[in-house]
């Protein structure tokens, strides 16, 4: 058996467990957003490999505590479960940050928590979260920024969401560009809440009208034979053929089974796209090209509605749209 090797940085920490670099930083931070049994397990490997990450010194403008804004204390709200989340883990982090930027108080409570005691909600003036609330009804005119989910918004509650129309427009584009003749979405069927989720709907929808087949390709999170199903689909028609994969864990799980069958060289450098700009698609040669949702903007322009939230309750609600931006390598320029 090949011991493994000691890590030389964070990254290669990560590549070795197959989690994100974000992930392991959060565990080794003892971060609430990760569940015990993950932060145990990259805690306990990181041990047994005597991996130490370097110290960083956080500069300030000034020595001085910066003072309290008077605006918190704020609710971070996390959902219960332990899966790595890239999406996540890089909104929540940068929003903690923000918020200690500004001066604000800010605690993160899980939403077990907050279901089991509702009274938790007068503690804090507002609160910050991810996804549509599960069993959780916040008061009507509570302070609150929403980033992503589908649900219906409270009065006093923004959202800032990523424009899924101008996703598809990028994944269309630059899959016509590649001249493919066929085309498949693959998602996990719990990431999709909803019967229609537009960057599915609206993908499949654009690339039959421009005479594309398209076909959608849903997989369960322990489907054993993914690759047999990807094989299978290939061998049906023009190999020609476009993957468009929903979020960064869709992706790892395409290049994987792509990999597994000898075709991701074959395919990346021209027809994989996946929507979010992740570490975890770093590892694959060659990689694939993602589109960048722009999620630490997306975590400061949610701190900033949060502010005027606070400052006017009585408002209309804002909905917001982050536009996303096609970033490729320079093979697939």
């Amino acid at each position: 058996m090949t011991t493994p090797r000691k890590p030389r940085n964070l990254t290669d920490l990560a590549r070795q467990m197959n989690v994100t670099a974000a992930t392991v930083s959060l565990a080794l931070r003892n971060s609430p957003l990760l569940s015990a049994e993950v932060r145990e397990k990259i805690q306990r490997t990181a041990a047994e490999l005597e991996f130490s990450p370097r110290a960083y010194t956080r500069r300030t403008k000034s020595n001085r505590v910066k003072e309290k804004s008077g605006l918190g204390p704020v609710m971070l709200l996390l959902d219960d479960h332990g899966e790595e989340d890239p999406v996540r883990d890089g909104i929540m982090p940068v929003v903690s940050q923000n918020l200690s930027r500004y001066g604000i108080e800010h605690q993160y409570i899980n939403q077990s928590r907050l279901r089991e005691n509702p009274e938790l909600l007068k503690e804090f003036k507002g609160i910050v979260f991810c996804n549509d609330l599960k069993g959780i009804q916040l008061p009507e005119n509570y302070p609150g920024v929403q980033v992503f989910g589908w649900e219906a918004r409270g009065p006093a509650l923004d959202r800032i969401t990523t424009n899924d129309d101008e996703i598809v427009s990028l994944a269309v584009e630059y899959l016509c560009r590649a001249g493919v003749k066929r085309a498949v979405i693959i998602w996990q069927r719990n990431m999709v809440q909803i019967p229609r989720h537009p960057r599915i709907a609206c993908f499949l929808e654009r690339m039959n009208e421009l005479g594309i087949q398209a076909a959608p390709m849903p997989f369960d999170r322990e489907e054993p034979d993914f690759s047999g199903r990807m094989k299978e689909l290939i061998s049906s028609g023009d190999d020609r053929i476009g993957f468009f994969g929903f979020n960064a864990l869709c992706g790892v799980k395409l290049c994987c089974a792509l990999e597994s069958l000898g075709l991701l060289r074959k395919y990346s450098p021209h027809s994989v796209l996946v929507c979010d700009k992740s570490l975890l698609l770093n590892g694959f040669f060659p990689r694939p090209a993602m589109i960048d949702l722009n999620l630490p903007a997306m975590a400061e322009r949610a701190v900033n509605l949060l502010i005027g939230r606070l400052g006017k309750p009585e408002y209309p609600g804002i909905l917001m749209l982050q536009s996303p931006r096609l970033l490729l390598s320079q093979e697939q320029l």
